[in-house]
Formats: structure tokens, C-alpha cells, sequence
């Protein structure tokens, strides 16, 4: 009799089991999750998301490859991709008509975790985001695909937390750090100079969110040939981020195009900066001031 009533409670968790999941794959809208986990980081509510080689598991799925496109309207051709994604679900948080999702992927050889709690079934969803980045080659991805990190190299460390209500971006806050290693910026444009190249040893952001504001509460870079630290502000919008930063710099190397002690000022948007010297010190060369 023990031995039937075990198998019974066995069968009826079974069978709930089976029904839990088979709704879970044929009404949960992954694609949701992915972009409430990756839009508001790198694009926006343009975004786009394609899965390749999926297969399902007991509690959640397996994809080969997921290209997320950040500004498809835009015809933005550079994919934002992960790969071997493994995604999923925590079963208890379905009792509250919520999911909480885990994610790990491999992204440009280093590995991106990612979870994503309080997405609803239907209607309004307010989720919490965290994305924890390690290792991560920035120098590989394609040109555009993260706007932030065009024209640099480097291995990437960090982490995002944020509350990010769906249609209200607005009400978003949140925080991050971003640790950037042994790398280069390449390209970099200051009025009346050549393009600099500055190889760094460091790069440390971090700040805090709050709607379509990214206040940088602290940017610092090491290098052999120039120190650099300041803050300043992001503010996200269409068509594109406008910047508002002010560095302080000193040029370590004789050989480094600029010269001396002063202030680097960043304007204009994220994908037209306007970086310029204001207020050199004495001494430093009359060619490297502003107009």
C-alpha cells in the first residue's frame, strides 16, 4: 500500500512536471527574455533575435548560436553573437505567475552569464537584469555590433544589475562596472592632432542608471603613455547616445603626440564623438589646444 501511494505522488509530480514544461515551451516567448536580457544593454526597442540549433530540455533549452541584432529598422548589419547558450528556468518561480531565467553563453571567447527574473506569461513585465561579463575578447566582435567598443581591443570583466519595466524606460535604474584589460583604442580623433592609438593597461567604468541617463560616476585609464580620469554622463535617445564627459589627463610619454597636463572634454554623440583640449596647462605645446 506505501509503495502504491509513493508511486502515485510520484506520478502526480511527474505528470505536473510534464505539464509545467510543455507550456513553458510552447507559450513562453524566449525571444522576449532575450531581448529584456540584451536590448537595453546594447541597442534598444528596435532590436531583433534569431536562435539557431535549438533543442529542448527538461527545464529550459539549448541553442548553437543566438545573433541578436541591436538597431535592425536602422539596416545595421553587424550581429551581436552568442554561442553554446544554455538557458534555464527556475520551476518554483512559476507559482507566482513569473520566470525567473538563467542563461550562460560563450561571447568572443570569454563567457557571458545572465538572469532575468519576474518576466510574466502576459501583460506588463518588470523584470531585474543581471549580466556578468568574463573574459571577454571585445577586440573580436564585428565592427558595430557593440557601438560602445568600436575601435578598441581588449579583454573585458564586469557586470550590469538593473530593474528594467518593459515600455516604461523612464523608470530603469540600475548600476554597473566594466573592467577592460591589456588592449589598445585605436583611432581615437582629438581636434588638431593625428588619430592617437593608446595602448592601456587598464580601463576601469562604472556608474549607475537611472532611465535613459548612464551616469559615469568614475572613468580611469592606465597607461605607459597617458593617465586619464574624469566622469560624466550618457544620455541615450534617437538617433543616437549624446555624450557629456571631462577627463583629466597627463601624457607619460615624450613620444606620445600630446603633450602635458589638462582637460579632455567629450561631446557630440556616440557615433559622431567630438573629443577636444580644454585648458591645457603652462607649457604644454600650442598645438594641442582646441580651436
Amino acid at each position: 500500500m506505501g509503495n502504491r501511494k509513493a508511486l502515485f505522488l510520484l506520478g502526480a509530480v511527474g505528470w505536473g512536471v510534464l505539464v509545467m514544461v510543455l507550456v513553458v515551451y510552447l507559450f513562453f516567448p524566449y525571444q522576449k527574455a532575450l531581448k529584456v536580457a540584451l536590448q537595453n544593454v546594447v541597442g534598444n526597442g528596435r532590436a531583433a533575435v534569431s536562435m539557431e540549433g535549438v533543442t529542448m530540455k527538461v527545464m529550459g533549452i539549448k541553442a548553437s548560436r543566438i545573433l541578436f541584432r541591436p538597431d535592425a529598422s536602422a539596416g545595421q548589419t553587424a550581429p551581436f553573437e552568442l554561442s553554446n547558450v544554455d538557458i534555464f528556468w527556475n520551476p518554483f518561480s512559476l507559482l507566482k505567475g513569473k520566470v525567473t531565467i538563467y542563461s550562460k553563453a560563450a561571447l568572443y571567447g570569454g563567457t557571458l552569464r545572465c538572469t532575468v527574473e519576474g518576466i510574466s506569461f502576459m501583460g506588463q513585465t518588470d523584470p531585474n537584469i543581471s549580466l556578468k561579463f568574463d573574459s571577454v575578447n571585445i577586440g573580436k566582435c564585428p565592427e558595430g555590433a557593440i557601438p560602445w567598443f568600436n575601435g578598441m581591443s581588449g579583454t573585458l570583466d564586469g557586470m550590469v544589475r538593473k530593474e528594467a519595466p518593459i515600455g516604461r524606460p523612464d523608470k530603469e535604474t540600475g548600476v554597473f562596472r566594466l573592467n577592460i584589460r591589456d588592449g589598445e583604442i585605436k583611432g581615437l580623433q582629438v581636434k588638431n592632432l593625428p588619430r592617437l592609438i593608446i595602448p592601456y593597461k587598464e580601463i576601469v567604468v562604472e556608474g549607475k542608471i537611472d532611465g535613459p541617463r548612464l551616469s559615469i560616476r568614475k572613468l580611469a585609464l592606465a597607461s605607459d603613455v597617458i593617465a586619464l580620469s574624469g566622469s560624466g554622463m550618457v544620455q541615450s535617445g534617437d538617433p543616437d547616445h549624446g555624450i557629456d564627459m571631462k577627463l583629466s589627463y597627463q601624457v607619460l610619454s615624450k613620444s606620445f603626440p600630446m603633450q602635458g597636463k589638462g582637460t579632455l572634454t567629450v561631446s557630440g554623440s556616440q557615433a559622431a564623438p567630438v573629443v577636444a583640449i580644454s585648458a591645457p596647462e603652462a607649457g604644454t605645446p600650442a598645438g594641442t589646444k582646441a580651436p
